[in-house]
């Protein structure tokens, strides 16, 4: 039985498990920044860059924070009872991708200063962020960056072959058992486990990455270079020679310009799961400054309202909860924004 066993289970079953492998590296696109960058390119949004990077499933909780960094909503702590809300603050002007965030999460009246709570209509709620999703995935293929229809004929392809084998292999397990034939089921089962393993290592469907896209995300790449090297020494010897956004303006304080650079790279270190460094940093620097001078309080008071909002969620998975079960334009559960609260009120 052994040759059937290895015809019929092994060599296919590891055979469409490197195919697999194959297409996880294919989807993957994957591009390197030959230089760090200290900030967003110009014009760019965090859910288009969201998207370019292939983290739709951080999309909704990284605008979430763009919207606090950028003082136009205030994020309010729940309760048990009582979800997380945001507050609009006055005379803010919100962009389309921002206001349909907005009506995602907490419907469509924006009044400033009404506290507006997460809806509890879970299956509204991912329909209209799915939306959101296909949305930016439209914009971004009319723009000449990515296809219009994702690549999905060799996820469906792979895991078709895995289901067919692993019906086969729970027959040659049936015929060995039978059989008595103790190597005959050991080879069968590692079949299986491989043939287990294509279907979790194969994507279901990927978006295909245009030629005009390369220089995007390749200025990523070099941005989330730059959040990577979250160590406080590190960072004050990459200062950007020439960017605007480090060079203090009108006798601002050098420390308070390179705060707030780094507080708007927020958004983006939970886009590329590095949120626990990167606040780390910025709480460093938060701290320095309050110490410094308490008149600062109010000018970096955003971090410590979006820590104590948050850390009541509990977190990354207790915050997805609490917004609804948030899903991509694959039905992919999105993430919250793992360990922020944690590490910044500690």
């Amino acid at each position: 039985m052994l040759p059937a066993v290895i015809a019929l289970a092994i060599a296919p079953a590891f055979l469409i498990l490197g195919l697999g492998f194959v297409a996880r590296a294919i989807a993957a696109q994957r591009v390197t920044g030959l230089v760090v960058q200290y900030a967003p390119q110009r014009g760019s949004t965090v859910l288009h860059d969201a998207l370019l990077v292939d983290a739709d499933r951080r999309a909704a909780s990284a605008m979430l924070i763009d919207l606090a960094v950028k003082r136009k909503v205030r994020l309010l702590a729940g309760s048990k009872r009582e979800p997380i809300g945001v507050a609009v603050l006055p005379n803010v002007v919100f962009t389309a991708d921002e206001l349909t965030l907005l009506e995602a999460l907490f419907g469509p009246d924006h009044t400033p200063g009404r506290v507006r709570r997460f809806s509890s209509e879970r299956r509204a709620l991912t329909g209209r962020l799915r939306t959101l999703v296909q949305h930016a995935e439209h914009a971004l293929a009319r723009e000449g960056l990515i296809a219009p229809r994702r690549t999905t004929w060799p996820g469906v392809t792979l895991r078709s072959l895995a289901y067919v084998g692993m019906l086969v292999e729970a027959l040659l397990i049936v015929f060995a058992l039978i059989d008595g034939d103790g190597a005959a089921l050991g080879l069968t089962l590692i079949a299986l486990a491989a043939t287990i393993a294509t279907i979790a290592v194969t994507p279901a469907s990927w978006r295909r990455f245009l030629p005009p896209a390369r220089p995007r995300r390749e200025h990523l790449d070099g941005l989330r270079q730059y959040l990577e090297l979250a160590e406080a020494d590190r960072l004050r010897m990459l200062q950007s020679p020439t960017g605007a956004d480090l060079v203090p303006t009108d006798g601002e304080d050098p420390a308070l310009a390179r705060y707030h650079l780094h507080e708007r790279l927020l958004p983006y270190a939970v886009l590329f799961g590095l949120e626990r460094e990167w606040i780390r940093q910025v709480k460093l620097e938060h701290d320095e400054l309050v110490t410094r001078d308490l008149d600062l309080l109010d000018v970096v008071d955003v971090l410590p309202d979006v820590a104590t909002a948050l850390d009541a969620a509990g977190g990354a998975v207790q915050l997805t909860a609490a917004v609804g079960d948030l899903v991509d334009g694959t039905g992919a559960v999105l993430d919250g924004v793992g360990g922020i609260f944690e590490v910044f009120s500690s």
